[in-house]
């Protein structure tokens, strides 16, 4: 996996019950865009959050999480599609391109997007834009998922400019990989719904990397 990627979602409702050993395939081609069920928990190479139930008035894209890892961070985040996802500290308003936001969806190789943006802080209007480069295979073993490799570009009022890389895999309705802050690549290591074997232990997070706290193992 090449190093680069971007943060928070996910694809077409998990289907019904499907045989041991086996997971849903779908066209990458022709997903739409989905959300990972409430209740579910993602856990990444170095955070983990758990997916909120969605409102019945609530916003086109809207989606939530707590985070459950690290602790000491903001605990709720509140975002608009998975593409406009961080540790809960973004200080960014959408104000145009929802509408461009929902028709991205299928995505296809070159799709691109723009959205504009109010910082709260500053008042000021920046650009924040997404390509699609392709499809590529992202994790190994049990945790390799067919992924969209998306180019995320913000644009700043000041001149400068700040890159990230999110890979989405449709299988799963959610991000596979994104980078961090500081490029740093954040890969998922595990989707674990109520009832799955490990969903109840506890986590932390040491030197960047994921452990579950009852005894210190790391999570693979």
């Amino acid at each position: 996996m090449r190093l680069g990627v971007f943060a928070a979602a996910v694809l077409a409702a998990w289907t019904g019950a499907l045989a041991p050993g086996l997971r849903a395939q779908p066209d990458p081609y022709t997903a739409p865009y989905c959300e990972v069920p409430a209740g579910t928990k993602l856990l990444y190479s170095d955070r983990a959050y758990l997916i909120k139930p969605k409102p019945v008035d609530a916003p086109p894209l809207y989606f939530s999480y707590r985070i459950l890892a690290p602790t000491g961070q903001s605990k709720h985040v509140k975002r608009r599609s998975q593409f406009l996802f961080d540790d809960g500290i973004d200080q960014w308003d959408v104000t145009m391109g929802l509408s461009g936001l929902q028709n991205f969806w299928p995505l296809q190789p070159d799709s691109q997007l723009s959205l504009e943006r109010l910082n709260r802080r500053t008042h000021a209007t920046d650009q924040v834009s997404f390509v699609v480069l392709g499809l590529e295979p992202i994790g190994e073993g049990r945790n390799e998922y067919t992924s969209w490799e998306i180019r995320r570009i913000d644009q700043y009022s000041d001149g400068t400019s700040f890159y990230q890389f999110l890979w989405y895999a449709p299988e799963i309705c959610a991000l596979s990989a994104f980078t961090d802050s500081q490029h740093r690549v954040v890969n998922l290591l595990r989707v674990l719904k109520p009832g799955d074997h490990d969903y109840n232990r506890p986590l932390k997070v040491e030197k960047h990397r994921l452990y579950f706290a009852d005894n210190g193992s790391l999570v693979k």
